[in-house]
């Protein structure tokens, strides 16, 4: 019985990065429609047009950066959780709810960051970001609370619970730095993706820094 249980809670959790990974590549797909070919015009060159869709690029990276890092935390999460149940469905479902709108906020980043309409179009995708942040600190909070979360060692146990409140409580405070400086958000926003592209490094490190 017990092998079958484990076989079972095998299976929950594949079928939850299976759905996940689907929702992120549906995400990060709609990105690009945003992009749209220019239209020929005379006394033009192509380099001069593209150029004139700098906000819309830059957009379109922004976006593309967000959904693929929060894939490979997702990836990295899942990769201790072992068992699964209803809340924990429904949290990670919260967490996918955000990545499928994330395409929304990236759109009006490309088509308002160059008008007044620019600052709120920054804090509406920081808001965005931030409800990520809350998604991943739900997520391994309520599975560790659960216990079904692999053996690992303690210290491994406390860095990914820190880094991950920190996920939840740094991309808050982006949010709201978002409607004080436009500058210092896009700062802070650089330093949490240089500290969650590589997660197992940054959580390994921190555990050898408690021991």
């Amino acid at each position: 019985m017990p092998e079958e249980e484990n076989i079972s809670s095998a299976k929950e959790t594949g079928r939850i990065e299976a759905f996940s990974d689907g929702v992120f590549a549906i995400a990060i797909t709609l990105l690009i429609l945003d992009i749209h070919v220019p239209e020929f015009k005379e006394n033009t060159t192509l380099l001069s047009v593209l150029s004139g869709e700098w906000a819309s690029l830059l957009a379109l990276l922004i976006g593309f950066m967000t959904i693929l890092i929060c894939w490979i935390n997702h990836h990295f999460l899942f990769s201790f959780i072992h068992k699964s149940n209803s809340v924990l469905v429904l949290i990670n479902g919260f967490k996918l709810l955000i990545v499928t709108l994330t395409p929304f906020p990236t759109a009006l980043l490309a088509k308002h960051l160059q008008n007044a309409w620019g600052p709120s179009a920054v804090s509406l995708f920081c808001l965005d970001f931030s409800l990520m942040g809350i998604g991943f600190m739900g997520i391994w909070l309520y599975a560790k609370s659960q216990g079904f979360i692999r053996n690992i060692s303690p210290g491994l146990s406390r860095s990914i619970t820190r880094f991950y409140i920190f996920a939840g409580t740094f991309s808050t405070v982006i949010w709201l730095v978002s409607y004080l400086s436009i500058i210092a958000c896009l700062g802070l926003s650089s330093i949490m993706f240089m500290f969650f592209i590589r997660p197992e490094k940054v959580t390994n490190a921190l555990a050898k820094r408690g021991k």
